[in-house]
C-alpha cells in the first residue's frame, strides 16, 4: 500500500512539475537560508557553555550612581578579589583577569608576538580549560606560564615546551617565565582565550596599586560554592562596599549623586557569567560580547523567511487543488476514504519537502564558507547533528509538512463530489485564506525591506559623519612591544624625514578605532578638584598629535618641544573644560595625581569622536606623562595617490623595523571596524529582504497563473466585448497591488517600532523619514505587479477564439 502511494505521488509530482519546481526552489533556498541563520543562532547562544560549573561562575560588577544613567562598569581595584576570598566562605574560587597589547616571546633566536593573559592561580579551578600536559595546579609558581598547543608549536616546534624558559617582553620590560603546564586551544565559542597565561602579579603597576581601592584595572570572575544562594550573596556585598569603599560613597554623596534602588551610591553584583558573550551594558567585559538584539534578529527573519516559504507551499497548493478536483471527485466515485486521500496528499508532501531538505542543506553547504567570512561566524555543518539542532530540524520537517500539506488535502476533500464532476467548485473560501495568507507573506517582506533601508542609512551616516580628526589621510601603525614606543616614534620620524606629503608623525598609547592589531581600549582618571569629581578618559600621547590628526585647538597651545614643563601638563577636550569650570580654563592647575605636583592645563582642543558614534563625546585629557606606553604611530600624508603612499610608508617601515612586521591600516579602515555587528546585520537584512520577496514573487507567479487560467473565458468574453489589453491587464493586477497595499500598511508601524528601538544603541542617529515606508511600498509593489503583469500581459494578448471553445 505504501509503496502505491509514493508511486501515485510521484506520478502527481511529474504531473505538475512546474508548480513543484516553484514549491523546492522556494523551499531550499528558505531552508538554506535558515539553516545558516539557525546554526548561527545556536552558536552565539553556546558561548562558554562547556565550562562544568557554569551555573556557579559570575563577574563581579559595580554600579555607580552618575548623572543620566547609573553606570556599569567590570573594572575592579586590585585589592578586591582576594579581599573578597578572605571575607566571604561562599566564594570558593576567585581570579582576576586582565590583558594588553601581544607581547613579544623569545626563545632562543626566534622571536613571535603572542597575547598575555594575567589571571590568578583559581582560574584553571574555575574554567574547564584542562591542563593536558604538565603541573595540573598550573600557575602554583609567580614565574609560570601556560601555553595553549597552537602557541606551543609556534614557539617550540615539535619540541617539548615543559620546563623550558621563554622570555617574554611586555610594558617595555623583559621577564623569564618557566613553561608549567599545556592547554587545548581555546574552543571558537569561548569568551576567555590567550596564547600565554602569567599569575596576575606579573602586571604592570601591581604593587603600586596592591592596596589602592580607587584604581580600577582588571575583570574578578568568581566561582560560589554549590549550595551558595547567588542573590543573598550580592545583598551580603552592601557591608563590603562601605567598608572598603567608603571614600567612594562619601565623594559621590557630596557630589550629588542619587541613592540607587538599594539605598546606596554605588553597589556591588555578580553578574552570571552563563550570559557574558550578551553582556554588552557593562564597561569591562572580555571576548567580543554581542547585543542579544542581534542574536533575536536572526532568529526572527529565519522564522520569517520559513513562514514565507510555508506560506507559498500552502498557496501553490491551494492552486493546485482546483486543477485536481476532478481527480478527487473521481476518486471519492471509486471508493477512496478520507485517510486514504489524507495520506496521498501527506506522501507528496513529504517527497517534495525531503526533496527541499536535501537540496536546501546541500545549498548552506555549498555557501557556508562565504556566510562564515563575511559574518565572522564559527558555525560548521556537523553542528545539525547535535540532539537540540537534531530535534530543531525534524520539528520544523514535521511542522512545514503538515502546516503546508495537511490544509490544502483538507480544503480538496471538502469540495462535493456532485459540484467537481460538473466543473464547478466554490473558491470564495480559499480565496480569502490565499489573500490573508499572501498579506502575511509581504507584511514580513516590507518589514525585511524597511529595515534594511534604515539600516543601510545609519551605517552611511555612521561612515560619512565629520568625526572631528582627519582620518582619510592618516595610517595607524601598531608598534608591538620588542621596541620602545617613544624611540620607535623618534626613530620613524627620522626615517620619513624629508619624504613628500608627509604633514605630520605622532604616538598614542590607544589606537582610534580598531586595527590591524584588533586592539580597543580605555583609561579613565576620576580626582576631585574643588570639592567635587571629575572622571576623564586620560590618552598618553607623543608631540605633534594634534596636528598629525588635524584637530583644531579652541584656546592655549599644543604640546611643545620648546617646553620642558610640558611632560608635567595637559592639554584637553571642551567636554572637559566645561567640567574644570568656566570660561578660560588654559592656566588652571589639575590634582590629577595624588602625591604628584597638580597639572597644568596648556590647552584647549575642540571635542572629536575619540570612541564610536554608540557613544556621546566624553571628557579627555591628553598627557605625556609615560604611565602608560606609546603604542601606535601615526603617520598623515597630503597627496594624490594615497594608495602608492602606503607602499612607501611600509617601505620605510621595514627599513627602519627590519625584525617588525608592519600591520598598518588608514584610520578610515579602523572607524568602520567599530561598526562590525550593523554592518553584518544590514548584509543579513538585505539577503533576507531579497530572499523574501523572490520565494514571495515564486508563489504569487504561480497563483497569479492559477487565477488567469480560471479567469480564461472571462478574459476571452471581455475581449470580445472590446476590452483593451491595458484594461485587462490592470483588472487582474489590482485585487493582487490592493493585498500589497494592506501588506504595507501593515508592516509600516511594526518596522518602524523595531528600528526605533536599534537606533536608541547610537548616541548619534539618524531620524526615521517617511520616504522610507513609502519607498518600501513602492518596492514590494513593483515588484508584486511585474510578476503578475507577465501572466496578464500573456493571457490579455492570448486568441480569445480558443479560451472561448468548449472542453
Amino acid at each position: 500500500m505504501f509503496k502505491n502511494y509514493i508511486k501515485t505521488a510521484w506520478r502527481n509530482l511529474w504531473k505538475g512539475r512546474v508548480f513543484n519546481s516553484m514549491n523546492i526552489v522556494g523551499l531550499s533556498v528558505a531552508i538554506a537560508s535558515s539553516t545558516l541563520l539557525l546554526l548561527t543562532v545556536f552558536f552565539e547562544s553556546s558561548y562558554d557553555n562547556f565550562h562544568k560549573n557554569i551555573d556557579n561562575i559570575y563577574q563581579v560588577y559595580f554600579t555607580i550612581s552618575r548623572p543620566g544613567a547609573p553606570q556599569k562598569t567590570g573594572s575592579m581595584p586590585v585589592p578586591l578579589a582576594p579581599t573578597l576570598k578572605a571575607d566571604y566562605p561562599d566564594v570558593k574560587y576567585i581570579t582576576r583577569v586582565t590583558g594588553g597589547p601581544p607581547a613579544t616571546v623569545t626563545y632562543g633566536d626566534k622571536q613571535i608576538q603572542q597575547e598575555v593573559n594575567f589571571v590568578d592561580a583559581d582560574y584553571f579551578n574555575i574554567f574547564s580549560f584542562p591542563i593536558i600536559k604538565g603541573n595540573k595546579t598550573a600557575l602554583t609558581g609567580l614565574n609560570d606560564v601556560v601555553l595553549t598547543k597552537a602557541s606551543a608549536k609556534a614557539i617550540f616546534g615539535d619540541a617539548d615546551p615543559i620546563g623550558k624558559t621563554i622570555v617574554v617582553k611586555y610594558d617595555d620590560q623583559p621577564r623569564s617565565f618557566i613553561v608549567s603546564g599545556l592547554t587545548d586551544n581555546y574552543p571558537a565559542n569561548s569568551s576567555l582565550g590567550s596564547d600565554l597565561t602569567v599569575r596576575f602579579e606579573n602586571s604592570g603597576s601591581y604593587k603600586e596599586l596592591l592596596k589602592v581601592w580607587d584604581s580600577r584595572t582588571h575583570i574578578v570572575y568568581v566561582q560560589l560554592n554549590a549550595n551558595a544562594n547567588p542573590a543573598r550573596f550580592e545583598q551580603g556585598l552592601k557591608p563590603f562596599v562601605k567598608k572598603y569603599l567608603k571614600q567612594d560613597l562619601d565623594d559621590l554623596k557630596r557630589d550629588g549623586a542619587k541613592p540607587l534602588t538599594d539605598g546606596e551610591r554605588e553597589s556591588l553584583g555578580i553578574f552570571p557569567f552563563k550570559d557574558n558573550h550578551f553582556n554588552t551594558d557593562m564597561g569591562a567585559v572580555y571576548g567580543s560580547p554581542i547585543s542579544k538584539t542581534y542574536v533575536g534578529a536572526l532568529l526572527v527573519i529565519a522564522i520569517f523567511i520559513l513562514i514565507i516559504a510555508c506560506i507559498n507551499f500552502v498557496n501553490l497548493s491551494v492552486a493546485r487543488s482546483f486543477t485536481r478536483a476532478r481527480e478527487i471527485g473521481v476518486r471519492k466515485t471509486l471508493g477512496a476514504g478520507k485517510w486514504q486521500l489524507l495520506t496521498q496528499f501527506w506522501t507528496e508532501t513529504v517527497m517534495i519537502c525531503l526533496i527541499a531538505l536535501v537540496a536546501g542543506i546541500s545549498l548552506a553547504a555549498l555557501v557556508m564558507p562565504g556566510f562564515k567570512a563575511a559574518f565572522q561566524s564559527g558555525i560548521k555543518l556537523n553542528m545539525l547533528l547535535q540532539p537540540l539542532q537534531l530535534f530543531t530540524i525534524i520539528g520544523l520537517f514535521f511542522f512545514i509538512t503538515i502546516a503546508a500539506g495537511f490544509y490544502p488535502a483538507l480544503l480538496m476533500l471538502r469540495y462535493k463530489t456532485t459540484q467537481v464532476l460538473k466543473g464547478s467548485v466554490n473558491t470564495q473560501k480559499p480565496g480569502k485564506v490565499r489573500n490573508i495568507l499572501l498579506v502575511v507573506q509581504f507584511s514580513l517582506a516590507t518589514i525585511l525591506t524597511i529595515c534594511t533601508l534604515i539600516i543601510w542609512q545609519q551605517i552611511s551616516y555612521l561612515q560619512t559623519k565629520p568625526l572631528g580628526y582627519n582620518k582619510n589621510e592618516v595610517i595607524s601603525i601598531p608598534i608591538g612591544n620588542s621596541i620602545n614606543g617613544l624611540q620607535a616614534v623618534q626613530l620613524f620620524r627620522n626615517q620619513m624625514a624629508g619624504e613628500p606629503g608627509v604633514v605630520g608623525i605622532s604616538g598614542s598609547y590607544i589606537n582610534l578605532g580598531r586595527g590591524k592589531d584588533g586592539s580597543s581600549s580605555n583609561s579613565v582618571r576620576g580626582f576631585n578638584y574643588k570639592g567635587h569629581e571629575i572622571r576623564t578618559h586620560e590618552q598618553t600621547v607623543d608631540f605633534d598629535f594634534l596636528k598629525t590628526l588635524d584637530i583644531k585647538l579652541a584656546a592655549g597651545r599644543d604640546f611643545s618641544r620648546d617646553y620642558a614643563a610640558d611632560s608635567n601638563n595637559v592639554v584637553i577636550n571642551e567636554k572637559m573644560a566645561a567640567l574644570v569650570g568656566k570660561g578660560n580654563v588654559v592656566g588652571t592647575y589639575l590634582p590629577m595625581r595624588d602625591g604628584e605636583p597638580p597639572m597644568q592645563i596648556i590647552g584647549v582642543f575642540k571635542d572629536y569622536n575619540f570612541q564610536s558614534l554608540h557613544e556621546e563625546v566624553e571628557p579627555l585629557t591628553l598627557t605625556m606623562k609615560k604611565d602608560f606606553p606609546i603604542s601606535y604611530i601615526f603617520v598623515r600624508l597630503k597627496s594624490n595617490n594615497l594608495l602608492n603612499d602606503f607602499d612607501r610608508v611600509k617601505a620605510k617601515w621595514h627599513a627602519a623595523f627590519p625584525n617588525i612586521e608592519f600591520t598598518g591600516s588608514w584610520l578610515t579602515e579602523n572607524t568602520e571596524k567599530q561598526y562590525r555587528a550593523e554592518k553584518r546585520l544590514s548584509t543579513i537584512f538585505i539577503s533576507a529582504a531579497i530572499i523574501a520577496i523572490i520565494i514571495s514573487c515564486i508563489g504569487l507567479l504561480a497563483i497569479s497563473i492559477m487565477v488567469i487560467v480560471q479567469r480564461t473565458k472571462e478574459i476571452g468574453i471581455r475581449k470580445v466585448l472590446g476590452s483593451s489589453v491595458s484594461s485587462i491587464v490592470i483588472l487582474l493586477s489590482r485585487e493582487f497591488a490592493k493585498l500589497v497595499l494592506v501588506a504595507a500598511v501593515i508592516a509600516f508601524p511594526v518596522a518602524w517600532w523595531v528600528m526605533h528601538k536599534w537606533l536608541e544603541g547610537f548616541a548619534y542617529r539618524i531620524t526615521i523619514q517617511w520616504w522610507i515606508f513609502a519607498l518600501s511600498a513602492l518596492i514590494a509593489l513593483t515588484i508584486a505587479l511585474l510578476t503578475i503583469s507577465i501572466q496578464a500581459v500573456r493571457a490579455a494578448l492570448a486568441n480569445p477564439v480558443k479560451s472561448l471553445k468548449s472542453e
